[in-house]
Parts: structure tokens; sequence; C-alpha cells
């Protein structure tokens, strides 16, 4: 802003002087963001910076300088200083201590915190997409022992041309269907993943040849809840692999409940001593970090490991 005006101006004339004195601070402005800033936050040259805040300094001096006495006076008439020669050192600390604690902070200021935000922006960006790619692998690996063994059990019913082979192929004809077509989608309505549960029930009972004991009760408003897509299955097939099917005192026992926002899940079943194989293989480290990649902080997963008996019980807070 002038320090003080000499004699009478047109209404014209006062826009264009009040526009110029307009372009020193947004000189200053965009010399701090475009120029110092980078240097300052990013490149971390400092000299540069120091030399780059030098320069702005100089340029608005100049850009003050000119406007003032090879335009505002000659051509408008307009004196700021009423006669008086302000010597360098003048303009030089005026222009310092008037614009440069504001407009050219300013500059720093944005620089700074846009900078920050489209960091803040690229990071989750990049997690997301990690993420994603990570959900799509592990997703990737459900099933595949699940899968063996019951084209095994197939094979095995086909050889002794038993009447249950054809239901047996049409039951895994559907979860292949929905494993590769419908589950490839984050979340799906519960009532699809219960429904691809009893399918894996009943090829299961298939392949144990009506020796298998095994419940599931599903209740509450199940049509109104999603779920990640393919979750309970590892669980299922745990107890499925690792447990006793053929004890009816012990059923495999599968329960779903709703209500609140909340999805509850457990999976019982009394442990196959003679297992040799006592790993849960990939499928439980692979649920526990679907888990943590879509539903952080929204679910408790506690699983009960005793002698006889291996519990699982999972809640999803949906809403």
């Amino acid at each position: 802003m002038p320090d003080h005006a000499a004699g009478a101006l047109t209404f014209t004339k006062i826009v264009i002087i009040q526009t110029g004195y307009l372009l020193i601070p947004i000189f200053c402005f965009y010399c701090a963001y475009y120029l110092v800033a980078f240097q300052l936050f990013v490149a971390r040259k400092y000299f540069k910076a120091i030399l780059l805040f030098l320069l702005t300094v100089t340029g608005a001096v100049v850009l003050r300088y000119s406007m003032e006495y090879f335009l505002f006076l000659p051509v408008l008439g307009f004196d700021n200083y009423r006669g008086h020669q302000w010597p360098a050192s003048d303009f030089i600390e005026n222009v310092f201590w008037y614009y440069f604690p504001k407009y050219f902070i300013y500059g720093l200021m944005y620089f700074f915190a846009e900078n920050w935000y489209k960091t803040r922006q690229l990071q989750q960006e990049l997690q997301k997409e990690k993420s994603t790619a990570e959900l799509a692998f592990l997703r990737s690996q459900l099933n595949p022992h699940f899968l063996f063994n019951t084209l095994n059990d197939i094979y095995s019913l086909t050889y002794q041309k038993s009447d249950q082979a054809p239901e047996a192929v049409l039951k895994l004809s559907e979860l292949l269907r929905y494993m590769l077509r419908e589950g490839t989608e984050d979340f799906m309505p519960l009532t699809q993943e219960i429904q691809y549960l009893e399918t894996l029930i009943k090829l299961q009972l298939i392949s144990a040849k009506g020796n298998a004991h095994i419940q599931m009760d599903a209740e509450g408003a199940l049509g109104e809840y999603t779920v990640a897509s393919l979750l309970f299955v590892s669980f299922v097939e745990n107890a499925f692999k690792h447990g006793v099917l053929n004890d009816p005192s012990n059923p495999v026992s599968i329960k779903l409940t709703t209500g609140n926002g909340n999805i509850s899940f457990s999976v019982t079943n009394k442990k196959n001593q003679d297992q040799k194989d006592k790993t849960g293989g990939i499928g439980l480290n692979n649920v526990r970090r679907r888990l943590e990649l879509m539903y952080p902080d929204r679910h408790q997963l506690e699983i009960v490991d005793d002698e006889e008996h291996y519990n699982v019980n999972l809640l999803l807070k949906t809403a």
C-alpha cells in the first residue's frame, strides 16, 4: 500500500495505483510458493532457497520502484513521497518489513499445506492399491486343498458308479461359480455367503457318504447385511479337515446370528486326535489378514484350542 498520496486523482487512476501495489504481495506470494518453498521443503537445497529469497526481495524492490517512478509519477501524476527521493535502503526496508512477514510466509505455508495434503492423499491411494492387490492375492489362495480333496471324492464316487456322483459334480460347480464369479467382489450379501456354506456342507455330506454330522443355524435379519466375500469358508473347511465328523454326540456346529449392526459367527468341532496334519495351513492366517484389511478395528476374533475341542468366535461390526 502507498504511504500517502498527493493531488487529486480520478477513480480510474486510483484503481490502477491500487492494482499496481497489489502486484507486490502477489509477486511475493507466488515467488515463495513456486520458487523458494520447493527448494526449502522438497529438494532441501537451503543455499538455493536463500538465494531465491534474496532474488525475490530484489524483484519486489525493483517492481515497486519501477511502478512508482516510471508509471505512477510520470504517467498518472501520483507522487507517493511528495517530492522526497527515497534511498535504496528505505525501499528494501519497507518492502522487507511490510510485505514479507505476511505474503511471503503465506506462500510458504500454502505450499507446505498443499504438499502435505497431496503427499497424504498419494499415500492413501498407494495403500488402497496395495490393499486391493493383497486382497486379490489372498482370495486367490482360498480352497486349494478342499478342491483337490473334493475332486478325489468325486472320482471315487464316479468309479463306484454312485448315484450321488452327479449331485456332487453339480454342488462343486456351484461352489466354483461363486468363487470365480460372484465371490470376486469385496463384499457380498450375507444370504449368498450362507448359501455358499450350505452348498459346501452338502458336498461334504456327500463325500462322507452320509457318515457326517454337521449342524448349521442362521438367525436374524440376514437379508439386511453384507459381508466380506468368502470370509467364513476357511473356518468351516478347517473344521472339516481337522475335526471329527462322524460323532453324532459332537457334531460340527456352525452358528451365525445378526443384530444391532453386528454379525456373530462361530464354529465348534471335536478335534481329531488321529489327525497327523496339525497345522491349519495358510487358511487361518489368510482370513486374519483379510479381517485386518477389511474390518480394521471392527472385528473380534477369538480361537479356543483345548485338548478336545476347537472353537472359533468371530464378531463383525458392520454399522
